[in-house]
């Protein structure tokens, strides 16, 4: 066992909770911090295991995480795989709740998951209880960073043990304080945890939507900059994600070029259209209303169009919407 094994039912417990018809066995989904240590214990007995916390804690004193509790506790024992995995999950639980003085990275990255997926659904406790994984998980980066360990293979290391797309979750996490004007904050996180990030270009976006609240000169030329890696890297996605920006008050200039580079990237069909969607919004914030109903005609005509269905530069629309930018 690592600590990919609790990164898996994690997983599989937060797709079963965004789509109940997932089929799972209900241990594999349970929410095991609900259970009394009385009832956790009692589960180990139906597995012939007479533990207690005492006894519990004993044991953990020669190991260095649940993994390798558990590992030990099943080694003799003829069980199937589902009933280790049953023994797994209470085990870990009962050492999150009492081994506290032995932190342990599968640990840490459950609890990560925890706070990530309340903070997603709108169901944190508190608002400070993201800010203090955030940080805890800063603390552990900086810890093995400063020990001379690579940025890149501990921030892999640590989102191997995590259900949730770590890099993903910072980049909206970020975002979102940016959007609610939280620069500051913002700052930090950018600072802290940009080392870590393989995506280089998102999170240099990040920083440059920071400056343009208060050097948009400096933010410029930090998006030409990152238009000129999109080009690089033929990254469609963040190309999508620059001009959305700048179709809200950004450099009409970036915006043109960035879409003329844009065309040759498309896709399907629903790249066309959100593309579409991006010019309408850029056309109507300048107040040019003729080329905004242009578009608006165009994303009517094709509304009944399949999203998947492949996207062609000879379409006459697409070649429409060319002409608009050159």
């Amino acid at each position: 066992m690592n600590i990919e094994q609790r990164a898996l039912f994690n997983s599989l417990r937060i797709n079963w909770l965004l789509n109940p018809n997932t089929q799972v066995q209900p241990w594999q989904v349970e929410d095991y911090r609900l259970l009394s240590h009385e009832e956790l214990f009692d589960r180990l007995r139906q597995k012939d295991m007479a533990l207690d916390k005492v006894s519990l804690l004993a044991l953990a004193q020669d190991a260095d995480s649940p993994e390798e509790l558990c590992e030990g506790l099943v080694a003799d024992l003829n069980l199937e795989a589902s009933e280790q995995d049953q023994i797994y999950l209470v085990v870990f639980e009962l050492w999150r709740r009492f081994v506290n003085e032995k932190p342990c990275l599968s640990i840490f990255c459950d609890e990560l998951d925890h706070q990530i997926f309340a903070y997603d659904q709108g169901k944190c406790a508190y608002p400070a209880d993201i800010q203090d994984a955030m940080a805890n998980l800063e603390m552990i980066l900086g810890k093995h960073a400063d020990e001379g360990a690579d940025p890149l293979k501990i921030f892999e290391s640590v989102s191997q043990g995590c259900a949730h797309d770590l890099e993903t979750f910072l980049y909206d996490y970020i975002a979102e304080q940016i959007d609610g004007h939280h620069y500051p904050y913002a700052a930090d996180l950018l600072e802290s945890f940009g080392p870590y990030c393989k995506d280089v270009a998102w999170f240099d976006f990040l920083r440059a939507r920071l400056f343009y609240h208060s050097d948009p000169e400096s933010s410029d030329k930090m998006i030409l900059h990152i238009i000129q890696s999109i080009k690089k890297a033929q990254d469609l996605d963040l190309s999508l994600e620059v001009l959305t920006f700048l179709s809200n008050g950004g450099n009409p200039e970036l915006f043109r070029l960035l879409v003329r580079q844009t065309f040759p990237m498309l896709e399907t069909e629903e790249d066309f259209q959100e593309l579409l969607t991006i010019c309408a919004d850029y056309y109507h914030l300048l107040d040019q209303e003729q080329e905004e109903q242009k578009i608006q005609k165009i994303l009517k005509q094709r509304a009944s169009h399949a999203l998947e269905n492949p996207i062609h530069l000879k379409d006459a629309k697409l070649i429409e919407l060319v002409k608009m930018f050159k």
